[in-house]
Protein backbone atom coordinates (compact mmCIF):
# COMPACT_ATOMS: atom_id res chain seq x y z
CA UNK A 1 0.00 0.00 0.00
CA UNK A 2 1.50 3.64 -0.47
CA UNK A 3 1.62 5.54 2.56
CA UNK A 4 2.43 8.94 1.14
CA UNK A 5 3.21 12.32 2.38
CA UNK A 6 1.24 14.35 0.19
CA UNK A 7 2.59 17.75 1.74
CA UNK A 8 6.67 17.99 2.20
CA UNK A 9 8.71 21.16 0.70
CA UNK A 10 11.49 21.27 -0.73
CA UNK A 11 13.91 24.35 0.50
CA UNK A 12 17.58 25.76 0.25
CA UNK A 13 19.16 28.49 -0.09
CA UNK A 14 20.70 29.78 -3.26
CA UNK A 15 21.03 32.82 -4.50
CA UNK A 16 21.53 33.18 -8.02
CA UNK A 17 18.36 33.54 -10.06
CA UNK A 18 19.91 31.97 -13.00
CA UNK A 19 20.62 29.24 -11.66
CA UNK A 20 17.03 27.61 -11.34
CA UNK A 21 17.60 24.57 -12.97
CA UNK A 22 20.26 23.78 -10.37
CA UNK A 23 19.59 25.00 -7.21
CA UNK A 24 16.40 26.33 -4.89
CA UNK A 25 16.71 30.08 -4.92
CA UNK A 26 15.98 31.75 -2.00
CA UNK A 27 15.16 35.31 -1.70
CA UNK A 28 15.55 36.21 1.97
CA UNK A 29 15.75 40.14 1.07
CA UNK A 30 11.59 40.37 -0.07
CA UNK A 31 11.71 39.17 3.54
CA UNK A 32 10.17 42.18 5.52
CA UNK A 33 8.01 41.13 8.00
CA UNK A 34 9.08 40.11 11.23
CA UNK A 35 6.78 37.43 11.52
CA UNK A 36 7.80 35.45 8.54
CA UNK A 37 11.43 36.59 9.72
CA UNK A 38 10.81 34.63 12.89
CA UNK A 39 8.67 32.02 10.67
CA UNK A 40 11.85 31.23 8.95
CA UNK A 41 14.01 31.48 11.65
CA UNK A 42 12.14 28.58 13.84
CA UNK A 43 12.42 26.24 10.75
CA UNK A 44 15.91 27.05 10.70
CA UNK A 45 16.89 26.61 13.86
CA UNK A 46 14.32 23.34 13.86
CA UNK A 47 16.54 21.80 11.31
CA UNK A 48 19.90 22.46 12.94
CA UNK A 49 18.61 20.26 16.24
CA UNK A 50 17.68 17.66 14.12
CA UNK A 51 21.56 17.51 12.33
CA UNK A 52 21.25 19.41 9.16
CA UNK A 53 24.03 21.73 9.60
CA UNK A 54 26.74 19.63 8.58
CA UNK A 55 29.53 21.75 8.44
CA UNK A 56 28.72 24.24 11.25
CA UNK A 57 27.81 26.97 9.29
CA UNK A 58 24.35 27.22 11.21
CA UNK A 59 22.44 27.85 7.97
CA UNK A 60 21.29 25.12 5.88
CA UNK A 61 22.02 24.99 2.31
CA UNK A 62 19.82 23.30 -0.20
CA UNK A 63 22.15 19.81 -0.11
CA UNK A 64 22.40 19.85 3.85
CA UNK A 65 18.30 19.98 3.70
CA UNK A 66 18.29 16.60 1.13
CA UNK A 67 20.24 15.28 3.29
CA UNK A 68 18.14 15.61 6.27
CA UNK A 69 15.04 14.46 4.02
CA UNK A 70 17.09 11.64 2.37
CA UNK A 71 18.21 9.92 6.14
CA UNK A 72 14.55 10.56 7.76
CA UNK A 73 12.80 9.21 5.04
CA UNK A 74 14.75 6.18 4.49
CA UNK A 75 14.79 5.81 8.59
CA UNK A 76 10.61 6.13 8.57
CA UNK A 77 8.64 3.13 9.29
CA UNK A 78 5.46 4.56 8.71
CA UNK A 79 5.94 6.30 5.16
CA UNK A 80 6.70 4.70 2.00
CA UNK A 81 6.17 7.75 -0.09
CA UNK A 82 6.86 11.44 -0.40
CA UNK A 83 5.77 14.03 -2.19
CA UNK A 84 8.30 16.64 -2.68
CA UNK A 85 6.71 20.51 -3.44
CA UNK A 86 7.81 23.00 -5.98
CA UNK A 87 7.35 26.30 -5.80
CA UNK A 88 6.97 28.89 -8.94
CA UNK A 89 7.62 32.47 -8.57
CA UNK A 90 5.29 35.85 -8.66
CA UNK A 91 3.95 36.92 -12.09
CA UNK A 92 2.69 40.28 -12.70
CA UNK A 93 -0.49 40.78 -14.83
CA UNK A 94 2.48 41.47 -17.77
CA UNK A 95 2.96 37.69 -16.92
CA UNK A 96 6.70 38.38 -16.34
CA UNK A 97 8.72 37.35 -13.23
CA UNK A 98 8.29 39.74 -10.10
CA UNK A 99 11.34 38.99 -8.04
CA UNK A 100 10.90 41.69 -5.69
CA UNK A 101 7.88 39.70 -4.21
CA UNK A 102 9.23 35.99 -4.65
CA UNK A 103 10.57 34.51 -1.52
CA UNK A 104 11.58 31.20 -3.02
CA UNK A 105 11.63 29.45 -6.32
CA UNK A 106 11.96 25.87 -6.65
CA UNK A 107 11.98 24.96 -10.52
CA UNK A 108 10.30 22.13 -11.63
CA UNK A 109 13.25 21.07 -13.53
CA UNK A 110 15.14 20.95 -10.96
CA UNK A 111 12.77 19.13 -8.86
CA UNK A 112 12.03 16.59 -11.22
CA UNK A 113 15.45 16.09 -11.45
CA UNK A 114 16.35 16.01 -7.99
CA UNK A 115 13.56 13.44 -7.14
CA UNK A 116 15.14 11.21 -9.96
CA UNK A 117 18.52 11.11 -8.58
CA UNK A 118 16.94 10.50 -4.97
CA UNK A 119 15.07 7.18 -6.41
CA UNK A 120 18.02 6.15 -8.05
CA UNK A 121 19.53 6.38 -4.94
CA UNK A 122 16.80 4.67 -2.93
CA UNK A 123 17.01 2.24 -5.31
CA UNK A 124 20.90 1.88 -5.06
CA UNK A 125 20.92 1.81 -1.42
CA UNK A 126 18.86 -1.23 -1.07
CA UNK A 127 15.03 0.94 -0.40
CA UNK A 128 13.17 -1.00 -3.18
CA UNK A 129 9.33 0.09 -1.92
CA UNK A 130 10.63 3.65 -0.93
CA UNK A 131 9.93 6.46 -3.60
CA UNK A 132 10.37 10.38 -3.83
CA UNK A 133 7.44 12.02 -5.84
CA UNK A 134 7.22 15.39 -7.71
CA UNK A 135 4.62 17.44 -6.96
CA UNK A 136 5.25 20.44 -9.97
CA UNK A 137 4.24 24.13 -9.52
CA UNK A 138 3.36 26.34 -12.23
CA UNK A 139 1.36 29.93 -11.43
CA UNK A 140 -0.95 30.18 -13.73
CA UNK A 141 -0.33 34.00 -14.30
CA UNK A 142 2.74 33.48 -16.47
CA UNK A 143 3.38 34.24 -19.88
CA UNK A 144 4.16 30.68 -20.79
CA UNK A 145 2.01 28.90 -18.02
CA UNK A 146 0.53 26.65 -20.64
CA UNK A 147 4.00 25.67 -22.17
CA UNK A 148 4.97 24.98 -18.82
CA UNK A 149 2.14 22.95 -17.74
CA UNK A 150 2.26 20.98 -20.43
CA UNK A 151 5.94 20.00 -19.54
CA UNK A 152 4.89 18.95 -16.36
CA UNK A 153 2.23 16.73 -17.98
CA UNK A 154 4.10 15.06 -20.40
CA UNK A 155 7.93 15.47 -19.21
CA UNK A 156 7.73 14.44 -16.09
CA UNK A 157 5.84 12.14 -13.30
CA UNK A 158 4.50 14.57 -10.87
CA UNK A 159 1.79 13.41 -9.40
CA UNK A 160 0.05 16.90 -8.23
CA UNK A 161 0.52 20.54 -9.03
CA UNK A 162 1.12 22.87 -6.13
CA UNK A 163 0.00 26.41 -5.00
CA UNK A 164 -0.11 29.20 -2.70
CA UNK A 165 -2.81 31.96 -4.38
CA UNK A 166 -1.34 34.79 -1.80
CA UNK A 167 2.27 34.12 -2.09
CA UNK A 168 1.67 33.79 -5.63
CA UNK A 169 -0.84 36.66 -6.39
CA UNK A 170 -2.85 33.67 -8.04
CA UNK A 171 -6.82 34.59 -8.54
CA UNK A 172 -8.14 31.61 -8.44
CA UNK A 173 -11.24 32.35 -10.33
CA UNK A 174 -10.43 34.64 -12.66
CA UNK A 175 -11.70 32.98 -16.10
CA UNK A 176 -8.39 33.76 -17.62
CA UNK A 177 -7.18 30.79 -16.16
CA UNK A 178 -9.70 28.38 -17.43
CA UNK A 179 -7.44 27.12 -19.82
CA UNK A 180 -5.46 26.32 -17.57
CA UNK A 181 -7.44 24.11 -15.10
CA UNK A 182 -8.63 22.66 -18.65
CA UNK A 183 -5.42 21.12 -19.59
CA UNK A 184 -5.08 20.34 -15.89
CA UNK A 185 -8.45 17.93 -15.70
CA UNK A 186 -7.72 16.86 -18.98
CA UNK A 187 -4.28 15.20 -18.01
CA UNK A 188 -5.89 14.04 -14.84
CA UNK A 189 -3.35 16.01 -12.65
CA UNK A 190 -4.94 17.48 -9.37
CA UNK A 191 -4.55 20.52 -7.80
CA UNK A 192 -3.41 20.92 -3.99
CA UNK A 193 -3.93 24.44 -3.25
CA UNK A 194 -3.61 26.83 -0.08
CA UNK A 195 -6.68 27.49 1.85
CA UNK A 196 -6.97 29.99 5.04
CA UNK A 197 -3.84 32.12 6.92
CA UNK A 198 -0.67 31.67 5.10
CA UNK A 199 2.17 33.15 7.65
CA UNK A 200 5.65 31.53 6.09
CA UNK A 201 5.67 33.97 2.97
CA UNK A 202 5.62 37.74 3.35
CA UNK A 203 2.75 37.76 0.55
CA UNK A 204 0.74 35.48 2.26
CA UNK A 205 0.16 37.84 4.66
CA UNK A 206 -0.11 40.84 2.43
CA UNK A 207 -2.47 39.08 0.20
CA UNK A 208 -4.61 36.93 2.42
CA UNK A 209 -7.68 37.33 0.87
CA UNK A 210 -6.41 35.17 -1.96
CA UNK A 211 -6.44 31.83 0.11
CA UNK A 212 -10.25 31.73 0.28
CA UNK A 213 -11.18 27.70 -0.08
CA UNK A 214 -14.50 29.49 -2.28
CA UNK A 215 -12.45 30.35 -4.81
CA UNK A 216 -11.88 26.58 -5.50
CA UNK A 217 -14.83 26.34 -7.64
CA UNK A 218 -13.19 27.62 -10.62
CA UNK A 219 -10.67 24.65 -10.94
CA UNK A 220 -13.19 22.26 -9.97
CA UNK A 221 -15.96 23.62 -12.39
CA UNK A 222 -13.42 23.06 -14.67
CA UNK A 223 -13.34 19.22 -14.17
CA UNK A 224 -9.81 19.49 -12.11
CA UNK A 225 -9.92 16.96 -8.46
CA UNK A 226 -8.44 19.74 -5.60
CA UNK A 227 -6.88 19.01 -2.69
CA UNK A 228 -7.36 21.97 -0.05
CA UNK A 229 -4.18 21.77 2.42
CA UNK A 230 -4.32 22.45 5.56
CA UNK A 231 -7.86 21.69 6.24
CA UNK A 232 -8.65 25.31 6.56
CA UNK A 233 -7.53 25.29 10.34
CA UNK A 234 -6.78 28.51 11.92
CA UNK A 235 -3.09 29.12 12.54
CA UNK A 236 -3.65 31.44 15.49
CA UNK A 237 -6.89 30.93 17.02
CA UNK A 238 -7.89 34.42 18.84
CA UNK A 239 -6.93 36.15 15.41
CA UNK A 240 -7.88 33.81 12.79
CA UNK A 241 -11.71 33.44 11.95
CA UNK A 242 -12.58 29.84 12.21
CA UNK A 243 -14.45 28.26 8.55
CA UNK A 244 -13.77 24.58 9.15
CA UNK A 245 -17.63 24.42 9.62
CA UNK A 246 -18.44 26.66 6.25
CA UNK A 247 -15.33 24.77 4.64
CA UNK A 248 -16.91 21.26 5.55
CA UNK A 249 -20.69 22.23 4.70
CA UNK A 250 -17.94 23.09 1.14
CA UNK A 251 -16.84 20.02 0.58
CA UNK A 252 -20.28 18.29 1.16
CA UNK A 253 -21.53 20.07 -1.29
CA UNK A 254 -18.73 19.26 -4.25
CA UNK A 255 -19.04 15.61 -3.10
CA UNK A 256 -22.55 15.23 -3.14
CA UNK A 257 -23.02 12.46 -5.46
CA UNK A 258 -20.73 10.35 -4.19
CA UNK A 259 -18.21 11.31 -6.06
CA UNK A 260 -15.02 12.83 -4.26
CA UNK A 261 -14.13 15.89 -6.29
CA UNK A 262 -12.44 17.53 -3.39
CA UNK A 263 -10.22 16.33 -1.09
CA UNK A 264 -8.10 17.94 2.04
CA UNK A 265 -4.93 16.89 3.78
CA UNK A 266 -3.89 17.13 7.47
CA UNK A 267 -0.44 19.44 6.62
CA UNK A 268 0.41 21.32 9.80
CA UNK A 269 -2.33 20.22 12.07
CA UNK A 270 0.41 19.24 14.54
CA UNK A 271 1.38 22.57 15.01
CA UNK A 272 0.60 23.76 18.71
CA UNK A 273 -1.76 26.39 17.63
CA UNK A 274 -4.03 24.28 15.55
CA UNK A 275 -3.93 21.44 18.01
CA UNK A 276 -7.62 22.90 19.35
CA UNK A 277 -9.17 22.35 15.95
CA UNK A 278 -9.01 19.02 15.68
CA UNK A 279 -11.35 17.69 17.43
CA UNK A 280 -13.56 19.87 15.24
CA UNK A 281 -11.70 18.62 12.01
CA UNK A 282 -12.47 15.33 12.77
CA UNK A 283 -16.32 15.19 14.05
CA UNK A 284 -17.38 17.74 10.48
CA UNK A 285 -14.83 16.09 7.46
CA UNK A 286 -15.26 12.72 5.86
CA UNK A 287 -12.17 10.97 6.72
CA UNK A 288 -12.60 9.66 2.90
CA UNK A 289 -11.79 13.19 1.91
CA UNK A 290 -8.99 13.33 3.71
CA UNK A 291 -5.25 12.74 2.76
CA UNK A 292 -2.25 12.63 5.17
CA UNK A 293 0.34 15.77 4.82
CA UNK A 294 3.32 16.59 7.21
CA UNK A 295 3.83 20.27 6.05
CA UNK A 296 7.83 19.14 6.75
CA UNK A 297 10.02 20.98 7.58
CA UNK A 298 7.25 22.77 9.87
CA UNK A 299 8.35 22.01 13.36
CA UNK A 300 6.40 18.56 14.65
CA UNK A 301 6.66 18.85 18.28
CA UNK A 302 5.39 17.08 21.32
CA UNK A 303 4.80 18.98 23.83
CA UNK A 304 1.86 19.89 22.99
CA UNK A 305 0.44 16.83 22.84
CA UNK A 306 -0.12 16.34 26.91
CA UNK A 307 -2.92 13.99 27.24
CA UNK A 308 -4.32 16.16 29.55
CA UNK A 309 -4.41 18.87 26.55
CA UNK A 310 -5.43 16.81 23.80
CA UNK A 311 -8.16 15.20 25.14
CA UNK A 312 -8.79 11.41 24.16
CA UNK A 313 -5.08 10.39 23.60
CA UNK A 314 -4.13 7.75 26.84
CA UNK A 315 0.02 8.00 28.43
CA UNK A 316 0.91 5.07 26.76
CA UNK A 317 0.38 6.46 23.10
CA UNK A 318 1.77 9.92 24.40
CA UNK A 319 4.51 7.77 25.79
CA UNK A 320 5.29 6.35 22.36
CA UNK A 321 5.20 9.71 20.28
CA UNK A 322 7.48 11.45 22.57
CA UNK A 323 9.67 8.54 22.45
CA UNK A 324 9.63 8.44 18.38
CA UNK A 325 12.37 10.91 16.91
CA UNK A 326 11.07 10.82 13.09
CA UNK A 327 9.43 13.64 12.66
CA UNK A 328 7.48 12.13 9.96
CA UNK A 329 6.53 9.18 12.06
CA UNK A 330 5.46 11.26 14.64
CA UNK A 331 3.71 13.24 12.70
CA UNK A 332 1.38 9.57 12.06
CA UNK A 333 1.15 8.93 15.83
CA UNK A 334 0.38 12.16 16.75
CA UNK A 335 -2.81 12.01 14.20
CA UNK A 336 -3.54 8.91 15.09
CA UNK A 337 -3.92 9.23 18.52
CA UNK A 338 -6.43 12.32 17.84
CA UNK A 339 -8.66 10.30 16.12
CA UNK A 340 -7.62 10.02 12.55
CA UNK A 341 -7.58 6.63 10.79
CA UNK A 342 -4.82 5.17 8.36
CA UNK A 343 -7.30 5.35 5.66
CA UNK A 344 -5.69 8.98 5.30
CA UNK A 345 -2.90 7.20 4.48
CA UNK A 346 -4.29 4.88 2.18
CA UNK A 347 -6.10 7.62 0.20
CA UNK A 348 -3.89 8.77 -1.85
CA UNK A 349 -3.82 6.21 -4.56
CA UNK A 350 -7.18 7.71 -5.18
CA UNK A 351 -6.60 11.22 -5.08
CA UNK A 352 -2.70 11.43 -6.77
CA UNK A 353 -1.95 10.98 -10.45
CA UNK A 354 0.02 7.90 -10.00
Amino acid sequence: MNRIDIHCHMVGNGDDINNLDNDVFFNPKSDNIWMTKTAYAMLEDNLRKQGADLNGDKTISTFEFTELLYKLFTESKELNGIALLAMDAVYNDDGLIDLEETYIIVSNRYLDNLVKKLNQRLKNDGYKDKRFYLGASVNPKRKDCLDELKYVIEQTDAVLLKIIPSAQHIKLMDIRHKPFFNMMAKAKLPLLSHVGPEYIFPEGINRKELDNYKFLQNPLSCGVTVIAAHCCAPVFPIYDKDHIKEFSEFMRTVNADGRIRIYTDTSGLSFSTRIPYIPEIIRLLDQRWVLFGTDFPVPIDTWQHLPFITYHMDITEYDKIINTKNPFDRDVLIKRAHGFGDSILDNTVKALRL
